[in-house]
């Protein structure tokens, strides 16, 4: 269905909303780590029924999507961008009363978390999500989530994984999480409640893709079957040609969700540090359409020796 849907979709930020919402979840829902938390493809894929009118709805109309998502020109972290694409989202629901993103909780003056998106829904109930779009290169296959690293180093699977399958999906369930949370509802909502009379339902979004050094390499049991892939090579070799696809550099938010639009790069930010994230465009009419993609990393890259 997601495939159809991005086939009839035109606007390149509504393409990636309707990515946002269906595409398959980048750590398999089903592993007990998660307690239930992690949305399903299942949970996904009735969204994106459910949002399919309002998705071409936006696509004719795309201001307001584009003003909450900000100025591409402005180099922004893709996480934050994806932050908004999913409030956006969420705060649609028409179970929805009141939505937020970014909210801190702090205790004794120290920041000790962060809530990526908090709902009010008309029941009375609070929804938490945690929120990640991740890009791990798979470099060590062998190791497991330990050889998967982000574009940064410092960027472990592993350190996300257990971080949010613990203390970030958690943070709801604390005194200072929930202390947090009443703050908001009467500021922004005009309730007022305490810790102790709320009713929280923790969840956890993850979305990404993986690029593999081959098609068929070992990938981490973590990882959903069904995550986005790619594949990764270094820049002691040249993209592979052929006469009918050209290779484009993915910019800023371009990253979310398979591409379709010129070939002409956009001019959006890049991090000059960080690995280049490539697509193969083959023609679709007037435009051009993504079939693969790779990310290119420096070989003399301090990434290929995090291990």
């Amino acid at each position: 269905m997601l495939t159809s849907l991005l086939d009839s979709l035109q606007n390149g930020d509504a393409r990636r909303l309707a990515w946002a919402i269906g595409s398959p979840s980048l750590f398999d829902a089903a592993n007990p780590a998660w307690q239930g938390r992690l949305r399903t493809d299942a949970w996904s894929a009735q969204e994106l029924a459910r949002c399919t009118d309002w998705l071409h709805a936006i696509d004719r109309e795309p201001a307001t999507l584009q003003a909450s998502l900000g100025d591409p020109l402005v180099n922004t972290p893709l996480g934050h961008t994806f932050e908004k694409f999913v409030l956006f989202w969420q705060a649609a629901r028409p179970d929805v009363r009141a939505a937020t993103r970014g909210l801190i909780v702090r205790t004794a003056g120290r920041t000790i978390g962060e809530f990526d998106v908090v709902l009010l829904r008309h029941d009375g109930v609070i929804e938490t999500l945690e929120v990640t779009v991740k890009y791990y290169l798979n470099l060590h296959p062998e190791l497991g989530m330990a050889g998967c690293f982000g574009p940064r180093a410092f960027d472990r699977m592993a350190d996300k994984y257990n971080k949010m399958t613990t203390r970030q999906t958690d943070l709801g369930h604390t005194e200072a999480g929930r202390l947090a949370i009443c703050r908001w509802l009467e500021t922004t909502c005009g309730e007022k409640r305490t810790p102790n009379d709320l009713i929280v339902e923790n969840y956890a979004l993850a979305r990404g893709y993986v690029s593999h050094p081959s098609a068929d390499s070992l990938i981490p049991l973590e990882l959903s079957p069904q995550h986005g892939r790619g594949l990764w090579q270094t820049d002691e070799h040249a993209l592979p040609e052929d006469s009918e696809s050209v290779w484009r550099n993915l910019s800023s938010r371009e990253w979310l969700g398979p591409y379709r639009g010129v070939a002409a790069e956009s001019g959006w930010p890049n991090d000059p540090a960080m690995p280049r994230m490539y697509a193969r465009l083959v023609p679709h009419g007037s435009l051009w359409t993504e079939t693969e993609r790779r990310f290119v990393v420096r070989a003399e890259s301090g990434l290929l020796k995090a291990v």
